[in-house]
């Protein structure tokens, strides 16, 4: 599990980058073509459903420099795909807002069934990682929950000059990211993830007096 979300390997970082850029191309190909299976070609291809569970796992393992790196990752893996969909707006002739566009229109007012998606979704994913024989389900999962086409969106409508569209979506994405992370973690306490990696003696980090003291992996 740590091998597949804290992405300690370079060339695991270089191929996050890779597929988040090209997902981001994707999302805004269908964004801006209103497409629903473009759109779902970049959830299947967008990576940061790694690093959302890598956080969730950082918290079980009280790992604070993993679970910093994996926060980054997050959020610089969301700079950039708001910059390149603002980049790519440009080459736009129309303003891609939720007035013309269905794919905006149903990422810019966030509702209570898509927290709803994103608190079962977490809950998969994690219940996919801790049981090998559900693996399979990982680009179900993918497809359920929307993190790179909100990003799309936010700097799509950034570019038409709709900041408060722009707010809604990046209000989804945030929501969603969070909601993940809340769920991942119950499901990994549930299989006690953190008392078998402590029986198999990966250091684990404790909570004393309102420290967190974290421990390096080996």
């Amino acid at each position: 599990m740590t091998g597949k979300l804290f992405l300690s390997i370079r060339d695991a970082r270089s191929a996050f980058w890779v597929l988040l850029a090209l997902a981001a191309i994707i999302a805004s190909a269908g964004a801006v073509a209103d497409s629903d299976a473009t759109v779902i070609g970049a959830m299947i291809v967008a990576p940061l459903m790694t690093p959302i569970l890598g956080s969730a796992l950082a918290l079980i393992l009280a790992d604070r420099r993993r679970l910093l790196a994996s926060v980054a990752l997050v959020v610089g893996g969301g700079v950039v795909v708001v910059v390149l969909e603002c980049l790519l707006g440009l080459l736009t002739p129309e303003p891609v807002v939720a007035a013309t566009n269905s794919q905006v229109a149903g990422r810019v007012d966030p509702k209570l069934i898509d927290l709803v998606a994103a608190l079962a979704t977490g809950a998969v994913g994690a219940f996919a990682l801790v049981r090998a024989d559900v693996s399979d389900t990982l680009p179900g999962v993918a497809i359920a929950i929307s993190l790179v086409p909100p990003l799309a969106v936010v700097g799509l409508t950034l570019e038409s000059g709709a900041p408060d569209q722009a707010a809604g979506a990046l209000l989804l994405f945030a929501t969603n990211v969070s909601a993940i992370i809340a769920t991942g973690t119950t499901v990994l306490l549930a299989y006690r993830v953190r008392a078998s990696a402590d029986a198999a003696g990966w250091p684990v980090g404790t909570l004393r007096a309102g420290r967190w003291r974290s421990w390096a992996p080996r």
